[in-house]
């Protein structure tokens, strides 16, 4: 539970001009660069790491945290403007959020964007504030048999996806998880490459979702003068005040959204990505409106944001009290920490309870910033939208191929962006979902990682540690009411009409 003194000290200790600085400063260079496809706040808290070392501890995990913050919800802007997620945890951004820029209402989308990162964030931050110890604690019991349960409950929201049939979203989804199977195994095995050296790391992420949303989009844009033709005169600020005060037209979508963010974010390498598709798809699951979902519905936006935002809190649990990074960002948060002289783990709490509670609480205020600081970068990135495709095009295909190549300095990443770009076209004209291509390809290797090690560790009796572990049960059971609970409504559903 909370130390409430040492709450009290650590909110003293933050009381700063320059820790407030440094919140804004964070904030930005993080949203500016989560916005840039393949530039994400994860490169930000590296480039400003050697920075931190100068500075007090506090002050350098406040400056830290403030690009990861950033960084969360700067990705939701491209997706957003122009159907490409900045980082692979806007990918359900893009379902209802480009959908509303085409009908006209960027503004609006951006301010549910930014309005429910900062909201989920500080139900996020709360959270961690009360019950961060329990939570951690909680999330070492997920081995890699829930893992991979987690994993494959994902996998369900292809059933959910209505867009091309349940048939093409089957077919979608196997094929991302085909995708997801190439490089090598934890074994040595190597699988789909080729012979390319450049492929036994698998499918890099962040090449494959430019080239299956931005480059793919380009084709569709080509003969059009503009991406919306409705949102040339129209106000970016009063349609951004619009989408914020719309958030609290769905509390309980985004308590729920916030709560599975929490939870997700806390698992050791389930992150931002699965808590925000997960939550998307329950969302969907218990809105009166679900066909509107991916077709601009503000819930399916309230819900992937609030979830990705939310996650942080349940990753910095994890990170602070076990010492175990969920992600990129979160292992170089960890380096700042040790960088300190301090020892991840249980005992940090205890040793520099005073410090870590003003590094949370500086991630409230930041949230509150967010709001200001991600709503005026909207502004100005909102306008990009007005400019005429035959400009545009060029200049995304650019900032494309400088976000594939910055991933992993191969000109062999700018390659597959075009591939992938080809790809996601032919998959969209023939009315596949690329929605459920990037799940199998997101959580595919998730499965067959967490698998392999799940027989590695039990051999033999792997069977009977997916039927006799307490949380394994739990979630094969949840699997089960996800695949076929939905199938079971519609049907009822479609009785009642009839009667």
């Amino acid at each position: 539970m909370i130390e409430w003194q040492s709450l009290m000290d650590g909110i003293v200790m933050f009381m700063n001009w320059f820790n407030f600085l440094l919140i804004i400063l964070g904030l930005l260079l993080g949203v500016i660069l989560g916005a840039i496809p393949g530039l994400t706040g994860s490169l930000g808290i590296a480039l400003m790491l050697p920075v931190t070392f100068t500075m007090e501890p506090l002050s350098g995990l406040v400056f830290l945290i403030a690009i990861y913050t950033g960084g969360l919800f700067g990705g939701a802007i491209t997706a957003v403007l122009i159907n490409t997620p900045g980082s692979p945890a806007a990918v359900a951004t893009t379902l209802d959020g480009y959908p509303m820029t085409k009908q006209g209402q960027p503004g609006k989308a951006l301010g549910l964007a930014v309005g429910s990162s900062a909201i989920g964030g500080m139900i996020g931050g709360f959270v961690l504030l009360l019950i961060i110890q329990p939570l951690a604690s909680f999330a070492l019991k997920f081995g890699p048999t829930e893992m991979f349960l987690v994993a494959v409950f994902g996998l369900t929201i292809i059933s959910s996806i209505q867009e091309g049939g349940f048939v093409k979203s089957i077919f979608g989804g196997l094929f991302g998880v085909l995708l997801g199977t190439i490089g090598m195994t934890d074994t040595g095995a190597v699988r789909g490459t080729f012979d390319n050296v450049y492929l036994l790391d698998g499918i890099p992420m962040i090449p494959a979702l430019i080239g299956l949303f931005a480059v793919s989009e380009l084709f569709f844009l080509a003969d059009k003068q503009f991406v919306s033709k409705q949102s040339a005169n129209q106000n970016l600020t009063s349609q951004m005040l619009k989408g914020i005060k719309s958030i609290f037209r769905y509390p309980f979508n985004l308590i729920r959204s916030s709560a599975i963010g929490v939870f997700v974010g806390a698992l050791p390498a389930a992150g931002s990505t699965i808590a925000s598709l997960l939550s998307y798809n329950e969302a969907k699951r218990f809105s009166k409106s679900k066909d509107k979902f991916g077709k601009g519905n503000e819930e399916g936006i309230v819900a992937a944001e609030s979830a990705n935002n939310a996650s942080e809190g349940g990753a910095l649990a994890t990170m602070l009290v076990l010492g175990i990074p969920g992600s990129a960002s979160t292992a170089m948060l960890l380096g700042a920490i040790i960088m300190q002289g301090w020892v991840p783990g249980p005992r940090l709490f205890i040793e520099q309870s005073t410090i870590l509670y003003g590094v949370i609480f500086s991630m409230v205020v930041g949230l509150f910033f967010l709001i200001f600081v991600g709503g005026a970068v909207s502004l100005g990135a909102g306008r990009v939208i007005n400019i005429p495709t035959r400009i545009l095009i060029p200049i995304i295909i650019v900032f494309a191929l400088i976000g594939a190549f910055a991933t992993r300095n191969l000109l062999f990443d700018a390659f597959l962006v075009f591939i992938f770009g080809i790809i996601g076209w032919y998959l969209r004209r023939n009315k596949y979902p690329v929605i459920a291509v990037v799940l199998g390809l997101i959580l595919g290797p998730i499965a067959d990682s967490e698998l392999l090690k799940s027989v590695q560790l039990h051999g033999s009796e792997t069977i009977n540690a997916f039927l006799t572990r307490p949380v394994s049960i739990i979630l094969i059971i949840i699997t089960i009411l996800g695949v076929f609970l939905p199938i079971i409504l519609d049907k009822l559903n479609k009785k009642s009409k009839v009667s």
